[in-house]
């Protein structure tokens, strides 16, 4: 399974993208930066994807990606996945026809260029062959966490923004997820922003690893918040329970 790193910031400034991880080539998980990170022909080549939460940093590339893939190569579809809150919140604030045109009422050669399709966190589902498991996880609007296993059951776990959370890490150990995308968006010193607002602290991770049945091989983390990132660094190699490495933009992790 091959990762590439378009975008992994907590914001968005020169250097820095928001947050799109492109899985194997076709499976989008968040899609905070797209166009700008890939040509058209690679932009045609993704059929799903999956959405952790409706935050504009994390869906702002898609009205651009589903445009170029409209005027791209003939057949292209893309599938939008998330639960029924994100879906709704993209549908009425974004692909509304004033915003943005609701792809999801243009077909071409009979069918929509672009569809909803809403998950389940009772039981996995399935992309292309691939098993996808979605959990909530602890943010301040509804939010998923995802694991993507492929038929060689290498599986990959992706938290999305979120705060303290338990759920999410059984699931994974269910799962024998060796890898990890974990988010981190503050220093510890703004623990209390943290909290209120549902993201993590290098600290706080140190006590998520912590209640970790299995700590994962390899935790990479992502999210930062750009102002903050060399405190933030600095703070999470104090970690010694876990292998960690900090994402950066254009990066390919191979599983």
């Amino acid at each position: 399974m091959n990762i590439l790193v378009l975008g992994s910031s907590g914001s968005e400034s020169p250097g820095h993208n928001p947050p799109a991880f492109l899985v194997d080539g076709f499976l989008l998980m968040d899609a905070g930066t797209v166009s700008l990170s890939l040509t058209r022909e690679e932009q045609c080549r993704i059929t799903h994807v999956l959405l952790t939460h409706a935050h504009l940093d994390h869906i702002k590339g898609i009205p651009f990606l589903v445009d170029n893939i409209v005027t791209g190569r003939q057949g292209c579809r893309l599938s939008v996945l998330s639960g029924r809150d994100v879906l709704s919140d993209l549908s009425r604030n974004i692909f509304n026809d004033r915003i943005w045109p609701d792809f999801t009422a243009i077909s071409i050669s009979g069918s929509p260029v672009m569809s909803y399709r809403q998950i389940s966190t009772q039981r996995p589902f399935n992309i292309r062959g691939y098993t996808i498991v979605a959990t909530r996880v602890n943010h301040s609007v509804p939010s998923y966490g995802y694991i993507v296993r492929n038929s060689e059951n290498t599986a990959i776990g992706y938290t999305g923004d979120t705060g303290p959370t338990d759920r999410f890490w059984k699931r994974m150990a269910e799962y024998g997820v060796e890898t990890l995308i974990v988010e981190v968006s503050f220093p510890d010193e703004m623990t209390e922003l943290a909290m209120a607002s549902g993201h993590l602290t290098p600290s706080l991770l140190q006590l998520e690893i912590r209640k970790m049945r299995k700590i994962p091989e390899r935790i990479y983390i992502t999210h930062l918040k750009p102002f903050h990132e060399t405190t933030i660094r600095e703070q999470l190699c104090r970690i010694s329970e876990a292998n960690i490495q900090v994402l950066h933009d254009g990066m390919q992790i191979t599983v």
